[in-house]
């Protein structure tokens, strides 16, 4: 998610990967590895990838709005079905523009041109050496592909035309935070599940480098579900939502740990120094909230039932250390973007 480029208010936005118009996962414009993930939590069928060029600006007191203009569609239902998608989690582009698309059910990834046409597909479903399970993550380096493969829970790296170069073991799980920096190196969220520190940092070789970042609350042993179900009822989070954060680093040593279920983002060097702690003002929040608690009330005699607090689906930065915050927010596609020093920019 890092590479130099103009600035982003010239230049708009460039790639947006949607997921049958709910999940919306953005990259960046004239960035030689940019990526982006998708939640989890939503059902996803056959869907498409949309690319984007230009926007027109409108001024509000609180922010200036930007509003994207469709210039080009590829993926969808009416193509070959080895150019669809089945759950579209990730994506990236190389120095030549060619688009990667990590799809964690087909446990593949596609390759298109900058204009949408179909070049090939690497990878497979498997255990072995190159195949994947569940891959959630994917990111660019120095020509090369580097995999969070987290349903064989190992770090895989491909060279561009797929073919097989390492893997190290490590312990992923679907959908924690988590990100690669420019070496290599992963850093993964905990979410205070059997750990004191929020984040853990490992090298391009699998070894643990160093832990950092504060929790809001406890760690906890196990999920307890049947607990988490009763502080929900009291209107109360449970500790495991609290310390759910979203990474993404950039080409300047921040790390960005924005928090899903609190409307706090914190900035980390990649040393684990806390350089900014920002609280977010985005009014949607208040609507998410709602319709958190209003779910969870119709679900209320399932015993261990429930459903988590997402405000935000997605991260992404720019070359300049800009922030891209995607809000879940199924109705229409909203972003804010925040300077690397945490002030707040644009809204989208």
């Amino acid at each position: 998610m890092v590479g130099e480029r103009p600035s982003i208010i010239r230049k708009g936005i460039k790639v947006i990967s949607m997921i049958f118009g709910f999940i919306s996962t953005l990259c960046l414009i004239n960035s030689p590895s940019i990526n982006a993930r998708s939640n989890p939590g939503w059902p996803v069928i056959k869907e498409f990838v949309q690319k984007l060029d230009g926007f027109s600006s409108m001024s509000f007191p609180e922010a200036n709005v930007l509003h994207l203009r469709l210039q080009a569609r590829f993926g969808g239902l009416n193509v070959p079905e080895e150019q669809m998608f089945d759950w579209p989690v990730d994506i990236a582009l190389d120095q030549e523009g060619r688009i990667y698309v990590l799809d964690a059910r087909d446990c593949n990834i596609k390759i298109f041109k900058s204009n949408g046409n179909f070049i090939r597909t690497i990878a497979q479903g498997g255990s072995g050496p190159g195949e994947l399970n569940r891959p959630w993550i994917m990111r660019l380096i120095k020509d090369k592909i580097y995999i969070a493969d987290t349903g064989n829970r190992r770090i895989q790296v491909l060279d561009l035309d797929g073919k097989y170069l390492k893997s190290y073991r490590l312990p992923l799980e679907f959908g924690f935070g988590m990100d690669f920096d420019s070496s290599g190196n992963l850093y993964l969220n905990s979410q205070g599940f059997r750990d004191d520190r929020l984040i853990s940092v490992y090298d391009n070789r699998g070894r643990s480098v160093r832990k950092f970042g504060d929790l809001e609350g406890k760690s906890f042993q196990y999920y307890d579900f049947a607990l988490i179900k009763r502080k929900i009822r009291k209107g109360s989070l449970p500790d495991s939502f609290k310390n759910d954060v979203l990474l993404v680093t950039d080409s300047r040593d921040h790390v960005f740990a924005v928090h899903r279920a609190l409307r706090k983002i914190r900035i980390y060097s990649t040393s684990g120094k806390l350089l900014e702690t920002v609280e977010v003002r985005a009014e949607e929040y208040q609507k998410v909230y709602r319709e958190f608690l209003r779910k969870n009330k119709e679900i209320e005699n399932r015993p261990a039932a429930f459903y988590p607090l997402y405000y935000v689906n997605d991260l992404a930065v720019d070359g300049e250390g800009n922030l891209f915050i995607l809000l879940n927010e199924p109705s229409q596609m909203i972003i804010y973007v925040y300077s690397d020093q945490g002030e707040f920019k644009e809204k989208f």
